[in-house]
């Protein structure tokens, strides 16, 4: 089937309380790997792609075999392309067919940040992508839970409903930080406060190194997103290893078990992220709104000719 429109998907997770995974692909087995376990436990994903990844500086053959694989999938099925902070890079993703981009220009100060990230959501808009924008971090110092934090390099809820308002992207990523460097106590009421001031879904950005019950909290809190790339990685890399350690030879034989090893890891996730056995839901929905859009262009249409 052709791509899902993520708007959708997001909005869907956001609302009933679950997060989609945002698979990092940087290679066939990692892709054949992350499709079949959504294939297995019927779930929405979103394949993401980036020149970032180890192997990937070119990503246009990996863009066209998602394209193909989605339309043999029987499960929804979204694409997005991270761009750092390139105007240039977002306008050649979507010339690539995917319909979410990860734009982050949290780097700059929050007027640049603002005015770079809408000329990319108005250029997306024009085709149907969705945006997934960054406003700096969920970050403090030597602060307590419930209280705001005094490092100027974190996102306030305030801050983050201004760069939402005025940019218009459909997700905003955030990454969740430490209370004091070592420590395993995170800003959740911060995040918490974000997602009441945006409103729309949020997605974590840096997700390894979380545990399961925090992840979970997270999701409680409006995490409709869960980018995942640098475990399936590893989770590839160490099945490798073990094969090269047995002393087999020849590609085939070294690359063997690299995508049951992602599709077990995959596996996981989804019933962490409580996303498993969601497909048809979100399918439904994304037909009821092609729908309605058709209607109301039919609407607007006639409209015009009555004029």
């Amino acid at each position: 089937m052709p791509l899902v429109d993520m708007k959708n998907m997001l909005g869907h997770a956001y609302y009933h309380g679950y997060a989609v995974g945002a698979f990092g692909v940087a290679g066939w087995e990692i892709l054949e790997g992350v499709v079949a376990a959504a294939e297995g436990m019927r779930t929405p994903i979103i394949l993401s792609v980036s020149n970032t990844y180890p192997g990937t500086d070119s990503i246009e053959s990996l863009a066209r075999g998602i394209i193909e694989m989605a339309q043999r999938a029987t499960i929804p099925i979204a694409f997005q392309i991270e761009v750092e902070d390139s105007y240039e890079a977002a306008a050649v993703a979507i010339k690539m067919g995917c319909n979410g981009i990860v734009f982050n220009a949290s780097s700059h100060d929050l007027p640049d940040n603002v005015k770079l990230t809408q000329k990319v959501v108005e250029l997306a808009a024009a085709s149907g992508v969705l945006v997934v924008g960054q406003v700096g971090q969920i970050e403090s110092g030597d602060t307590i839970e419930g209280l705001e934090s005094v490092d100027n390099s974190s996102t306030t809820p305030a801050e983050a409903k201004y760069y939402v308002e005025r940019t218009g992207v459909g997700c905003l990523a955030i990454a969740v930080k430490r209370f004091t460097t070592g420590a395993n106590k995170y800003d959740f009421t911060r995040l918490s406060k974000i997602n009441q001031a945006v409103g729309i879904p949020l997605g974590i950005h840096g997700s390894a190194g979380f545990t399961d019950d925090q992840l979970k909290r997270m999701i409680s809190f409006g995490a409709a997103k869960i980018n995942y790339s640098s475990v399936l990685l590893d989770v590839a890399a160490q099945r490798i290893r073990e094969n090269t350690m047995a002393g087999v030879e020849g590609y085939s034989a070294i690359m063997e078990g690299v995508r049951d090893a992602v599709r077990l890891e995959v596996e996981r996730c989804i019933k962490v992220w409580g996303c498993g056995g969601r497909a048809a839901e979100v399918l439904l929905q994304c037909q009821s709104q092609e729908r309605d859009h058709a209607l109301l262009q039919g609407d607007n249409r006639q409209s015009v000719r009555l004029a």
